[in-house]
């Protein structure tokens, strides 16, 4: 007869996640093939389908209620996901919230922005070009808000065109052509930002970062590397880009 673990699947480390998409499709995808043997994904989905101010409102609410249920489910920290939910309150009080959440609950609490915010300062960014899978009339919001985030200048955009449900069927090469075209027609900038851990991204930071010599810097990378080492998982891990190889 087989012996199996007699551990659970996150003996290293379960990390919460309060996904912004009713659909989740990418994030546990890509999660599982980046982290380490031990670590597990306790996962929410929310309510965003076209990203109205009502469903924002949900998804706040929903992912606090999501939030309050990991931490009884005895997780290691929480991951509230979405910049838009996250920022939903005013970029001013973002920090605060996740700081009183954190005392409330007893455990970790990031969001996708806090996270990505000490991705961009582990890295260095300073001038930034960004490809987001979203329609050209969000991209001005999302760069601005990277802008805010990391404190940097965005000085190249470009954009896939999805609507935000079907993100999940855009090809695995979209990230590394977008960033290709970005890369070349901005040979100032020193990182290459992609908004959204909900899209095929992690198989193109290694090939872009080595091609160019810049940053690669995924929403998806950057929380979960956030979440391994606030939960003291220190593994180097190859094959997703500088901040998880060498960070």
């Amino acid at each position: 007869m087989t012996e199996l673990e007699h551990r659970p699947y996150g003996w290293r480390a379960r990390i919460g996640y309060t996904s912004p998409p009713l659909t989740t499709e990418g994030f546990p995808y890509e999660f599982y093939q980046i982290v380490p043997k031990g670590v597990s994904l306790v996962v929410t989905s929310l309510a965003i389908i076209t990203r109205t101010k009502g469903e924002l409102d949900d998804s706040y609410d929903i992912s606090l209620r999501a939030a309050r249920e990991m931490a009884a489910a005895g997780v290691d920290l929480v991951c509230l996901g979405g910049v838009p939910i996250n920022q939903h309150k005013g970029f001013e009080n973002a920090d605060e919230f996740y700081v009183a959440l954190e005392k409330e609950l007893g455990v970790k609490v990031s969001t996708s922005a806090s996270a990505q915010t000490a991705a961009g300062k582990k890295l260095g960014v300073k001038k930034a070009v960004l490809a987001h899978p979203y329609a050209e009339s969000d991209t001005a919001r999302i760069s601005k808000s990277y802008e805010h985030m990391l404190n940097c200048e965005v000085i190249g955009r470009t954009c896939w065109g999805s609507p935000f449900n079907r993100i999940g069927a855009i090809p695995q090469h979209g990230a590394l052509e977008m960033g290709r075209k970005l890369l070349k027609a901005h040979p100032q900038a020193d990182t290459i930002l992609f908004p959204s851990p909900h899209w095929p991204t992690a198989h193109a930071l290694d090939i872009l970062e080595a091609e160019f010599g810049v940053n690669a810097l995924g929403a998806h990378q950057g929380i979960v590397w956030d979440a391994l080492r606030r939960c003291g998982v220190d593994d180097k891990i190859a094959g997703f880009g500088r901040l998880l190889r060498e960070f």
